[in-house]
């Protein structure tokens, strides 16, 4: 079973598939010992199964509808899930993201619909977040206006 913002997914048969990219570079032909360098850890994707039967297209609309809403703002809505998998890779938001697709199935008179969600505000970005914020706090601001500087410098020089 899975919600999204405490709207129970339809359907019966769900399957939830979650991912994470962990990648990295091949390091083994610059002289060190390492063999690979890590890039970090990328935002989770969810894929979801679920079989709708012909009788209930309602439902079928509102998991579109779901996938099609925007916020205030005019961007796709962020969905907080509710998931055991998804609590185990610890995504808490996410928004779809691709292809929502419906394949009709005539033999159990039902719908196939398959779907992706997209980790928003990962654990990874969170903690690259603060440390950003932490960087900035730490950091001292250098000159933006340099030709300023320069022009009153040189107004103020005397010479010929």
């Amino acid at each position: 079973m899975i919600t999204l913002n405490g709207w129970q997914v339809p359907g019966y048969e769900i399957r939830i598939n979650c991912g994470i990219k962990l990648p990295s570079d091949d390091l083994s032909g610059f002289g060190s010992f390492a063999l690979s360098g890590d890039k970090g850890v990328k935002p989770g994707v969810i894929t979801v199964n679920t079989k709708i039967p012909f009788v209930d297209a309602s439902e079928l609309a509102e998991l579109i509808g779901q996938a099609k809403s925007i916020d205030e703002n005019g961007a796709r809505t962020v969905f907080t899930i509710n998931s055991d998998i998804t609590q185990a890779y610890k995504i808490r938001k996410a928004k779809f993201n691709g292809e929502v697709k419906a394949t009709e199935l005539e033999e159990v008179k039902a719908w196939q619909v398959t779907f992706k969600l997209f980790e928003v505000l990962s654990t990874a970005e969170r903690s690259q977040q603060q440390i950003d914020g932490k960087a900035k706090e730490n950091s001292q601001t250098q000159a933006v206006d340099g030709h300023t500087t320069v022009q009153t410098a040189f107004e103020k020089s005397e010479g010929p």
